[in-house]
């Protein structure tokens, strides 16, 4: 990922500054084992869900539902003190081209 993307889409409530939010979703995903964190990527960063999960790690649909669900746990427990203000919009990341987030390219 770049390092301004989630940075450009990410707001924080009063109580965390914006570059704080983001250092702590990075650390957050650093922390996650690979699959989780290519299903985070994936599902949420590209927003792509579940069965873009599946597509990419070629898994079955229940796995890469699963996957993807115990990833946003994971992200939930990391980030668990951070209440965001303004829940309704979150970014996007863009996929480029031609590029697969496989099992090998997750960190």
């Amino acid at each position: 990922m770049a390092p301004g993307t989630i940075a450009d889409n990410v707001r924080a409530s009063e109580g965390v500054s914006d570059e704080e939010l983001v250092a702590r979703l990075y650390d957050a995903l650093a922390t996650l084992p690979a699959a989780e964190r290519a299903a985070a990527v994936v599902a949420f960063g590209f927003g792509e869900g579940p069965g873009g999960v599946a597509a990419e790690l070629d898994l079955p649909d229940e796995d890469a539902d699963a996957l993807t669900r115990n990833a946003l746990q994971l992200l939930r427990g990391a980030l668990g003190d951070v209440d965001l203000d303004d829940p309704v919009y979150y970014g996007r990341l863009a996929r480029r081209r031609g590029h697969r987030t496989g099992r090998g390219d997750a960190g």
